[in-house]
């Protein structure tokens, strides 16, 4: 028997969705950075839902002794996080492009050698192809 917030409910769009939750693109999105979840995700459970739908807790405590207030973003965590492998995999990409690029040219370089070599070379007739 299935529990009744296992049942998805799936959307066919983003704004769809935000308009279900009754939030901004902007904010759905921040929202699934932050609980984790693909941007690309349709399907929701009911829980899933109820968590997108509260706004993000930011934990704060007071320290009396001091009185400092520490205050805890760990969704902005997690989101600094996400843009750091975001960056590095951007980094291998631009890596991987300036090889690819290097290695082109390379062989352009070598071809337009090569059509050198062959200008260069002078024109041999028949008979003294066939006689040195």
């Amino acid at each position: 028997m299935s529990n009744e917030n296992d049942t998805l409910q799936t959307f066919t769009s983003v704004t769809e969705i935000s308009n279900y939750l009754g939030i901004s693109r902007p904010t759905y999105y921040r929202r699934l950075s932050a609980l984790g979840f693909d941007k690309t995700k349709k399907k929701f459970t009911k829980i899933e839902l109820k968590k997108l739908k509260s706004p993000l807790q930011r934990n704060v405590t007071h320290n009396d002794d001091e009185s400092v207030t520490n205050v805890n973003f760990e969704f902005e965590k997690d989101i600094i996080i996400n843009y750091q492998k975001q960056i590095s995999e951007l980094h291998n990409l631009l890596d991987q492009q300036q090889k690819l690029t290097l290695d082109l040219q390379s062989r352009l370089d070598n071809k337009n050698q090569e059509l050198l070599d062959l200008k260069e070379t002078p024109k041999q007739g028949f008979w003294r192809r066939l006689f040195g």
